[in-house]
């Protein structure tokens, strides 16, 4: 069994938090970057080929936060893991359970992988 200062668990699990809504604020604003591209490059006649080059830029860089917002999920999917398995397993330090609140039953359940010992 893993032990886990509270305090620093709490922490954690603000940070978390905040990181989710700075990372979907990201999400919005290069959205309508992506969007004020498209109608400022119709508007001033780009090319075909400029005006690609320049969607494929944005459209990459959007979908790096849609990674990163991913791993962000990834990260605190195997923090509730360590957390179950840890002195703080019934203490609620303000975060949301995925394995509870998201998934199906079935997908709920730990894998093999997912066992710590």
């Amino acid at each position: 069994m893993h032990t886990f200062d509270k305090n620093s668990a709490r922490v954690i699990a603000a940070d978390l938090q905040s990181t989710f809504g700075s990372l979907d604020a990201a999400l919005v604003r290069s959205a309508n970057l992506l969007g004020t591209v498209v109608e400022t490059a119709a508007a001033s006649s780009l090319n075909a080929t400029e005006s690609q080059r320049l969607y494929q830029c944005v459209a990459s860089g959007l979908s790096h936060v849609v990674a990163s917002r991913s791993e962000i999920v990834d990260a605190m999917k195997r923090m509730t893991i360590l957390k179950r398995h840890s002195n703080l397993e019934t203490v609620d330090i303000g975060c949301d359970n995925p394995l509870r609140t998201i998934f199906t039953t079935s997908e709920s359940r730990p894998a093999v992988h997912d066992t710590i010992s």
